[in-house]
């Protein structure tokens, strides 16, 4: 197998956090993490081994392809049905797509938040720091049985204001989707460029 470029890598998973801009919106999602009770130790980039590398290599090509699909949906849907229809979109689609990359690359991802709006989207249990901080960079962990776990920050882009902003400017059918959709939200008072929460991936050995 062809070694990774670890500069690459370096270089892409620095760079995530500028990418996560429509997602905010969707956090559902019916993966849940593969370790719970485990010890994690927290690493950078720079202290990844060969496998580690792989490993994030990965991660990062699990993450792109949420964002992208996730977001192609998303748009989509509110350029067929207004912005209320993108809220449909993450109750019914957002977990499909997060169980089909789950099994298509072997990993366990999901999106998490500090103002969750679905509320069975907890963060995993080694993320507590990095939610209770309000992290805005991306985070990296490794466990016992070499599981490398990978944070990516979501920010707030203008399309995300339709479903996430102050509750007076949201449409009335928006709240309406919102509130069947998500009767316990959290999530709306954001304001431009504020961070929304986080991608995850827990990535196995290999």
């Amino acid at each position: 197998m062809l070694k990774p470029d670890k500069q690459f890598i370096r270089f892409a998973a620095m760079s995530f956090g500028c990418g996560a801009v429509m997602l905010a919106s969707c956090e559902k999602t019916s993966s849940t993490p593969q370790s719970q009770e485990v010890s994690w130790v927290s690493t950078s980039v720079d202290q990844l081994d060969e496998k580690a590398a792989a490993q994030l290599a990965l991660a990062i090509q699990a993450r792109n392809e949420m964002e992208s699909t996730l977001k192609s949906n998303l748009l989509a849907s509110i350029k067929a049905d207004g912005p209320h229809g993108a809220v449909g979109v993450c109750s019914v689609i957002a977990p499909k797509i997060a169980t089909e990359l789950s099994e298509k690359h072997g990993v366990t991802i999901g999106r998490t938040s500090f103002k969750l709006r679905n509320q069975t989207n907890t963060p995993p249990a080694w993320m507590k720091s990095i939610v209770d901080t309000k992290q805005a960079e991306s985070a990296y962990f490794i466990n016992a049985d070499g599981t490398l776990a990978v944070t990516y920050p979501i920010n707030i882009a203008p399309p995300c204001m339709l479903c996430h902003g102050d509750k007076n400017i949201i449409s009335a059918n928006v709240r309406s989707s919102i509130a069947e959709n998500y009767p316990a939200d959290q999530a709306t008072g954001f304001a431009l460029g504020d961070l929304r929460g986080w991608f995850w991936v827990e990535v196995p050995v290999q």
